[in-house]
């Protein structure tokens, strides 16, 4: 690269001999790192053993160096540095951010011990960029802390200060960052912490802060006595009025002091200052009158408000009528000029001099007498005219400025025309004698005339068309509307000397009464028009009927049919065809008295009461002639009276047995119904099954009863209970009894999520132990003679869908698919796989069958009940809720036989206070590889133990295992952070959990005794931007986040640290909560479910413990039971922890047996 002059410049003020050694230092290649940019540049320089940084900055149009070596006038590195960089010319790279010859990427991971994830390492490049940002300009503004954290305040764009001495390296800069981050309460990511010294980088401000406020305070306490001591002053306002302007005065109160005019702009600049500064005070009319003149006058003008000027008169007028300024407007004699309520008025009178006849106008008083003087016009609303002492209200003056003389002389020509009678009336004054008698008064009446265009060309479309005309009875005057307004049309024959005098008051509310139709002006047809829209007839129809009574309107015949009464129609139900328990309908609607097509009747339908436009060129609209219980049949039955699609309606026989259905079938129809109906059983009650090992709850019973009720009827159908309530425990006990009537033992399917599946063995096993029951976790395992002799078969979506060709072959006792919404997409392979399964049984669990799509309802039953909601297009056409907002009613009125669902509060009065459930889940993969070896290791140590002396010597090594093995079942990452990004059953098992409970809309606690964990946790939730919240020891307003949760109205989800949040809190907000990891002492998660189960808590409390199968948390839970007594004394979570004996470890760790099916048992 050529060098420029500032370069040349540098390098010739160093001596010859330094110059020298720096090209050999060059050549020899002893800069051995260079970085930078184009104002700052950097250098290692190496030669034997000697070690040289360089800096080069350029500054205004000047190279300054500077060296580690503090020589920096006669430093050859320094030069070496400058050749090297002119040698590599646009090459040099960005500074690597280094401290002590190491990145900051390296510092990191070899503290971490592990490679930075992409995550990190796009943090750590953000805060590089910012770094070198600061390294050029040399600061930093609120946005460059935003790129690092979102939450950071924009306080301005102006530089921030975060130090008091620039850092030296980037890992300086991170930790003043971090510090200020921690001071706002915001977040950095935590695996930076392991490079941060927060305790450091405070004693290194303290003192800096410290200076900043005693500076500040210095500078507070010396600008008191010019900045903040203000005088006040009592003062008192008042106007001067002359003839010709109006003066503002003001004086002190408390001093016989006259008033003192206001006059020249300089001290009304003065006065205007000291009002903003609030150096007056002044009563509520004096702040009036200063608030109003000050307002007026604008800045630079002369200091009155001058009376020729309408505007600024105008303001008096507004001050006259104000009752706070009586009083406070003077004349020149210091008199208060008064208002009287009596009005002035122009009298017109004829007179006669050589020159010929005039009329004069004059201003007449209150005394009736002419005023003899001129007068000022104060404009307003209404018009005041000011004398010397008195202003009086009066009529509307004819001239534009404010000056009112005595009398004006008008020729009597102009004055005895129909203007001039129209000017006499317009200001108030009463007509001569000889000139009232000669006017004739008339009214102009309006006459509105509307119709629809005809077509000029054939592209045009149809145009709404008003045209509107006034004349009087004598038809002596004709006005008509155009685009500018009323305009005189026509004029008919007068009688010869006489002046008729026009009443225009109804032509005054056009074109205001016309706005709502949105007219536009047709210069073709000279008239106004608007186009006709769908929306057009009952715009029309409001606008018509909020129109005046005297307004005459002319109507042409198909606009007069959007006046007319609805048409009345009756509905009646036609059975079509039949089938055992189906039967086809079809809407029969009757309309009386008008020869109308089949295409006219469904347009009219369609319209759902709305107008249609019919060929003849009118239009009509539809009422049905139901009566209430009429309406409430065919609304039970879940039809639309409205559906006239000519399509067919299937409907089984137990959707019509309702008895009000009797009102819309002819009797040979309903005969045929309740003869079908008669045969289903209706009331199938029978008793729990002897083998079900638990005591079903009331509501439980009744849910068991509804699916042997279908069974019953061979129908399929959706238990859609609240989560918590049981719906696996329902199943399983219709399962037992389907089994007990069955002739022949046939398996049953369950299909539901992963993170359930050892939930529903479990649940199987424990209360229906005689039920052979298997997983199916991989195709490998499907053995179809195997399958054949299980009681029931549970599998995931997934493995549904792989295995189809194979689970076909079977006809299934049941499927029951858990958690049904995963087929709420009718075409996903899930469905479509679900739909192929054959099955004499067919049950769908859900706690959400409608998540967002009406559309979700029917592929559930698409496959619990084919046929039941007509085919998707069908449903599609008549459940749209942005169509027909009653469309949901109908729905489930359609629903009503085959779903039940039964909310938490519902069935409160069967519930106990609150519920514990264990949901048991399998470790996969990665997390069982890691489970497995730190179980090994711990084996290897427990077998080393011959006697108690080694036990206890081994007992840490062996409890710190233990902890380990409970990170792992907790999550991977937990106990490695390495391992953040593997799978965790626990981890997904929770989100299937808070999933349910946030689409029924719950508030739920999660509780961890590893804080870490929730960290993982509250990453996932922020990262779906759940509401969320956090609780641990290290929170400080714990107050306020438990306000935050107890109000908050979304679902939110409240993390808490087991010993944080252990006790005496009250989070009776909740109902729901998850243990997600076990703890050793049942007394401490006791007191966690007790945080939701206290007084103010009207819902009953499900709590569920989520457990990982296989593992020491299900032996933990086995140990808390065997040692109840000592987890409920006195030596707390350690002691119950120490009080685990060689035996308790053995039994922790020894290997869980296999049941014989493939599956372990615990």
């Amino acid at each position: 690269m050529k060098p420029d002059r500032a370069t040349l410049n540098f390098l010739n003020s160093f001596p010859d001999d330094c110059r020298k050694e720096g090209e050999r230092l060059q050549k020899d290649g002893c800069v051995t790192k260079i970085f930078g940019n184009h104002l700052r540049v950097q250098g290692r320089v190496e030669d034997g053993g000697a070690l040289c940084r360089t800096t080069l900055h350029f500054r205004v149009d000047v190279w300054e160096g500077e060296c580690s070596c503090r020589e920096a006038e006669r430093c050859s590195s320094i030069v070496a540095t400058m050749l090297e960089r002119l040698e590599r010319g646009g090459e040099v790279p960005e500074a690597p951010n280094e401290v002590d010859d190491q990145s900051l990427t390296e510092i990191l991971e070899e503290r971490l011990q592990r490679e930075l994830t992409p995550n990190e390492a796009q943090f750590l490049d953000k805060l590089e960029k910012r770094y070198r940002r600061f390294e050029v300009e040399g600061q930093l503004v609120d946005h460059d802390l935003v790129r690092l954290n979102a939450k950071w305040p924009v306080e301005s764009y102006d530089p921030i200060q975060l130090w008091p001495v620039p850092p030296a390296d980037i890992l300086e800069f991170w930790n003043y960052v971090a510090y200020h981050f921690r001071a706002r309460n915001l977040s950095y990511p935590k695996f930076m912490e392991i490079v941060t010294d927060l305790a450091k980088v405070e004693a290194q401000l303290r003192d800096w802060e410290m200076e900043r406020a005693e500076e500040e305070w210095r500078r507070i306490v010396c600008d008191v006595p010019a900045s903040l001591v203000v005088t006040v002053q009592e003062v008192e306002f008042r106007i001067l009025l002359t003839t010709t302007e109006a003066r503002l005065q003001w004086r002190p109160i408390g001093a016989e002091a006259a008033y003192v005019s206001i006059q020249h702009p300089e001290k009304l600049v003065e006065l205007r200052e000291r009002h903003a500064r609030g150096e007056f005070r002044m009563n509520d009319q004096s702040a009036l009158l200063a608030e109003a003149f000050l307002a007026a006058v604008g800045p630079g003008e002369l200091a009155t408000l001058r009376l020729e000027d309408r505007d600024q008169a105008a303001v008096l007028n507004r001050l006259f009528h104000a009752p706070q300024a009586s009083g406070r407007i003077v004349n020149l004699d210091e008199r208060v000029i008064q208002r009287v309520d009596a009005t002035v008025s122009w009298r017109a009178s004829v007179r006669q001099d050589g020159e010929g006849l005039f009329v004069d106008l004059h201003l007449i008083g209150h005394d009736g007498e002419p005023i003899p003087h001129a007068v000022r016009l104060l404009p307003g609303n209404p018009n005041l005219y000011l004398g010397d002492e008195q202003i009086f209200p009066g009529p509307m003056f004819f001239q534009s400025g404010t000056e009112v003389l005595p009398c004006y002389e008008i020729p009597r020509s102009l004055i005895w025309t129909e203007a001039g009678v129209e000017f006499l009336t317009r200001i108030d004054a009463a007509l001569p004698p000889a000139l009232q008698a000669v006017v004739i008064d008339s009214v102009l009446r309006v006459k509105l005339q509307l119709r629809l265009s005809q077509k000029i060309s054939g592209t045009e479309t149809e145009q709404f068309i008003v045209e509107l005309e006034a004349e009087d009875q004598d038809r002596t005057r004709r006005e008509v509307m155009e685009k500018d307004g009323w305009i005189i049309e026509s004029r008919g024959e007068v009688p010869p000397g006489t002046i008729y005098r026009y009443d225009r008051t109804g032509l005054l509310a056009f074109p205001a009464l016309l706005e709502p139709l949105n007219l536009s002006w047709d210069p073709v047809r000279q008239s106004l028009r608007t186009r006709i829209t769908k929306s057009f007839p009952e715009r029309f129809v409001e606008w018509y009927r909020a129109l005046p009574a005297d307004i005459e309107v002319g109507i042409d015949e198909h606009l007069r049919t959007l006046l007319a009464d609805p048409v009345k129609a009756s509905v009646t139900f036609d059975i079509v065809s039949s089938e055992i328990d189906w039967f086809d309908l079809k809407i029969v609607v009757n309309v009386e008295g008008l020869n109308l097509s089949t295409n006219e009747i469904r347009a009219l339908v369609a319209a759902r009461g709305g107008f249609v436009r019919m060929q003849s060129g009118g239009w009509l609209r539809l009422e049905f002639d139901l009566t209430e219980s009429q309406t409430r049949a065919v609304n039970r039955l879940g039809l639309d009276p409205f559906d006239l699609s000519g399509e067919s309606h299937r409907m089984h026989v137990l959707q019509l047995s309702d008895s009000s259905a009797r009102e819309v079938f002819d009797a040979a129809a309903w005969e045929k119904i309740c003869e079908r109906s008669n045969a289903l059983s209706l009331e199938v009650k029978p008793g729990v099954p002897q083998k079900l090992q638990l005591q079903l709850r009331p509501y439980q019973i009744e849910g068991f009863h509804f699916l042997a009720y279908l069974s019953a009827n061979r129908f399929g159908g959706i238990l859609a209970d609240d989560m918590g309530l049981g719906k696996t425990v329902q199943s399983i006990t219709w399962l037992l009894w389907l089994q007990e009537q069955a002739p022949e033992r046939v398996p049953a399917l369950v299909v539901c999520p992963k993170s359930v599946l050892d939930v529903w063995a479990g649940e199987v096993r424990k209360f229906a132990p005689h039920l052979r029951v298997k997983i199916l976790r991989n195709k490998l395992e499907l053995e179809m003679d195997e399958i054949r002799g299980l009681d029931v078969l549970v599998l995931n979506y997934s493995q549904l869908r792989v295995n189809i060709e194979d689970l076909v072959q079977i006809h299934w006792l049941a499927i029951i698919l858990d958690e049904g919404q995963q087929i709420k997409n009718p075409d996903s392979k899930a469905a479509k796989a679900a739909r192929e399964i054959q099955a004499e049984n067919r049950l769908v669990l859900t706690g959400t069958p409608i998540e967002n799509r009406l559309l979700d309802i029917w592929s559930l039953m698409a496959f619990a009940m084919p046929g039941v909601l007509g085919s998707r297009k069908y449903f599609r056409e008549r459940f749209d809720r942005r169509r027909d907002p009653l469309c949901q009613e109908r729905l489930s009125a359609r629903l009503r036989p085959f779903l039940v669902r039964r909310t938490k509060d519902q069935v409160a009065v069967d519930l106990p206070p609150r519920t514990e459930e264990d949901v048991l889940c399998k470790m996969d993969d990665v997390q069982e590889e890691l489970y497995k070896s730190e179980v090994e290791r711990i084996q290897q140590v427990l077998l080393g133990c011959e006697n108690d002396g080694d036990f206890n010597t081994a007992r840490f090594t062996v409890l710190q295992g233990l902890t380990r093995l409970r990170q792992i079942c907790c999550h991977p990452g937990l106990f490695d952070r390495s391992y953040l990004t593997e799978e965790s059953a626990k981890f997904t098992a929770l989100f299937y959990l808070l999933d349910q409970l946030r689409a029924e809309g719950h508030k739920v606690l999660v509780f961890s005794q590893f804080v870490t964990m929730l960290e993982i946790i509250r990453e996932r939730l922020a990262e779906e931007d759940r509401p969320h919240l956090l609780l641990t020891g290290q929170t400080k307003d714990r107050q306020k986040v438990i306000e935050d949760f107890q109000t908050s109205k979304d679902p939110t989800v409240f993390l808490l640290s087991l010993k944080a949040g252990g006790s005496g809190l009250n989070l009776t907000a909740a109902s729901y909560v998850v243990l997600y990891d076990p703890w050793w002492n049942p007394a401490v998660e006791n007191q966690a479910i007790d945080r939701t189960h206290r007084i103010g808590q009207v819902n009953k409390v499900i709590a569920y413990r989520l457990l990982m199968r296989d593992s020491v948390e299900e032996k933990i839970r086995v140990l808390q039971q065997q040692k109840q007594a000592v987890s409920a004394g006195v030596l707390g979570e350690e002691g119950f922890a120490k009080s685990l004996t060689r035996d308790d470890l053995r039994f922790l760790f020894a290997p869980v047996p296999s049941d014989g099916n493939g599956n372990a048992r615990g």
